[in-house]
């Protein structure tokens, strides 16, 4: 009997682990992306760089209101502010609810072509 206890705890524990996990995954996952977006977004505006992470965001699921994205361009910097909740199954029919907040601010060089004549 205390074996089928024991295996029970390990089995919940297992189920947390593998459902934080998984989410933890998603929203490093979609930090990196939008990472990528804003610093190879250079020639883009701010909308544009808002669509394609809306975009992205539906594509991995990540539940993400367009209100929640702000995106703005200064000069050689973009920022990417993002902020999502999403319920995570701890333990089988038992939902908690977790925040993730992101913060990108990359340093973008635009590249000007060089004169071919000389």
């Amino acid at each position: 009997m205390r074996t089928l206890i024991k295996m029970a705890i390990v089995g919940l524990v297992l189920h947390a682990v593998f459902r934080v996990g998984t989410s933890y995954l998603t929203y490093y996952t979609f930090r990196d992306e939008l990472q990528q977006i804003a610093q190879f977004g250079t020639g883009r505006s701010a909308a544009e760089l808002k669509t394609r992470s809306m975009e992205i965001a539906q594509q991995m699921k990540v539940p993400l209101a367009a209100d929640r994205l702000k995106v703005r361009i200064e000069r050689d910097h973009t920022y990417i502010d993002a902020s999502y909740r999403t319920s995570i199954e701890i333990l089988p029919k038992y939902f908690h609810p977790w925040d993730y907040q992101i913060n990108i601010d990359a340093w973008t060089l635009s590249v000007r072509e060089a004169s071919l004549s000389r």
